[in-house]
């Protein structure tokens, strides 16, 4: 039975409503700026201990909303080789095993990594590998990192629709990690074993930006929509470390960690114990 806010979401422009609320979030009206701020921070309980300024640096939602954190919150696990690349919940596992390369939306509901990816030549490089899903809460820390010491090697846009990603859109529109937009960073490690890093917008801003390229930035009107995917290879060598900064949501949303065969083999528990659990930046999966 559809909900009357799943009705609701169904006929609202979502991209364009995220525009303009995004427009308001980055909005510096002094007093109304700050009551809005302030009120962010208080409905959702932000841990402002750990953030790198205190409230009040802050001018604006948007600003308080990709706030980086003092030096030191987020230490690196010794030895871990996959670390957590954002602050969550890792709320979904699995493998692909087999031919069918399916991914667990929630109970009763899968998507493909080929419509995930919008490319049948990439989702298969991946077979045998893994996948984890990290949900980050509005209180929740939205920078991304690096969850591996490797090289950009590309990055992908996939232009689409904005649903939330809460659990009740999770559970009922189906595909919508396939149908939200979405983009990616593929990164090789030294003995070329690869990982994706697969974010995914969410209504209400939507926006995602990566540090590697001030042009890619989605729902910006910086991206062209009229093909299903847009791939932009690095003219240069951008190399991370595991917890290096790798872009920001503004606003939202969803990480889907996605590694190949090697990996996995080295790993063959990777993310199980995690599931379910809290996790943050650079803690081992």
């Amino acid at each position: 039975m559809n909900t009357p806010f799943y009705v609701f979401m169904k006929l609202l422009p979502k991209n364009a409503a995220s525009r303009i609320f995004g427009a308001f979030t980055r909005l510096r009206i002094p007093f109304l700026s700050k009551i809005a701020r302030n009120a962010f921070a208080s409905y959702y309980k932000l841990d402002m201990s750990e953030s790198e300024y205190p409230l009040s640096h802050y001018k604006n939602i948007g600003e308080l909303f990709i706030r980086k954190l003092k030096p030191g919150m987020r230490p690196v696990a010794d030895g871990a080789e996959i670390v957590s690349p954002v602050d969550g919940v890792l709320s979904q596992t699995g493998t692909f095993d087999g031919d069918d390369q399916n991914l667990i939306q929630a109970k009763g509901k899968t998507y493909t990594l080929k419509s995930l990816l919008r490319s049948e030549e990439l989702a298969e490089r991946f077979k045998g590998g893994a996948f984890a899903t990290i949900y980050l809460a509005p209180f929740n820390y939205h920078r991304i990192h690096s969850p591996v010491k490797g090289d950009l090697v590309l990055s992908s846009y996939c232009p689409g629709t904005l649903w939330p990603v809460n659990p009740g859109s999770v559970e009922r529109v189906e595909g919508l990690f396939s149908i939200n937009e979405r983009l990616t960073s593929e990164l090789r490690l030294a003995d070329g074993s690869e990982v994706l890093v697969v974010k995914v917008g969410a209504t209400n801003v939507g926006r995602i930006g990566v540090v590697y390229n001030d042009s890619i930035l989605t729902n910006a009107g910086k991206l062209p929509r009229d093909k299903k995917r847009l791939d932009w290879i690095p003219n240069q060598q951008f190399s991370f470390d595991r917890g290096d900064e790798l872009g920001r949501f503004e606003m939202g949303s969803t990480v889907i960690l996605v590694v190949d065969k090697k990996i996995r083999e080295r790993h063959p528990d990777l993310f199980k114990s995690r599931l379910g659990q809290a996790v943050k930046v650079g803690e081992a999966l």
